[in-house]
């Protein structure tokens, strides 16, 4: 259904986006699936591509009336938006694996690890059941059940983005929390 809509420009666009959910509307159509690709030419990744494009569009709600004031160009600012998003992620993964492969060289054997975490357990179940019951449920659905950010977040009924969200903070919960048992469990927990 053509609401005529799509013929405007971005900035006429954005000036009715503050009001109007169909003028957002035509402008998440416009844009989505190029700043999926974009995101995914750098991530690898659909999940995460998605979650960027998804967050860029997040972001765009809290700047509707400064972007539609301001009247600057609506695609460079998008784009920058969701570069600086997927190079966050990036970073992350790269913290992840290196810390990964710093395991790795210590030449850790894994079962002294499997074992070093048995030691553990009890800890463990503390610091997961402290975590709140979304960020619980999130890290439980990915690790008991090996489930993509999508399937959660499709389980859970909310975005990828605020799964991928409850995953960075519970694992940062769990870091601080766990942070005074060995080096190698702590490994095992970061991935």
């Amino acid at each position: 259904m053509e609401t005529g809509l799509e013929k405007r420009s971005d900035q006429e666009l954005l000036e009715l986006a503050r009001t109007d959910s169909q003028a957002f509307a035509a402008l998440y159509s416009r844009y989505y699936r190029h700043l999926r690709a974009y995101a995914a030419s750098f991530l690898k990744d659909a999940d995460l591509a998605d979650d960027v494009a998804e967050e860029t569009f997040a972001r765009l709600t809290s700047r509707l009336g400064w972007l539609a004031v301001a009247r600057r160009p609506l695609a460079p600012w998008l784009f920058r938006v969701a570069y600086n998003l997927a190079m966050d992620e990036l970073r992350r993964r790269s913290h992840s694996q290196t810390l990964m492969e710093e395991t790795a060289v210590a030449g850790t054997d894994p079962d002294e690890t499997i074992q070093d975490i048995q030691s553990h357990v009890q800890e463990i179940r503390n610091a997961m059941s402290a975590l709140p019951p979304f960020e619980y449920a999130c890290v439980t659905l990915r690790f008991m059940e090996d489930r993509t950010t999508a399937e959660i977040a499709r389980q859970l009924g909310c975005t990828p983005r605020q799964v991928t969200l409850a995953l960075n903070y519970a694992y940062k919960a769990l870091r601080r929390t766990l942070s005074d048992i060995s080096p190698d469990s702590r490994s095992m927990i970061e991935r």
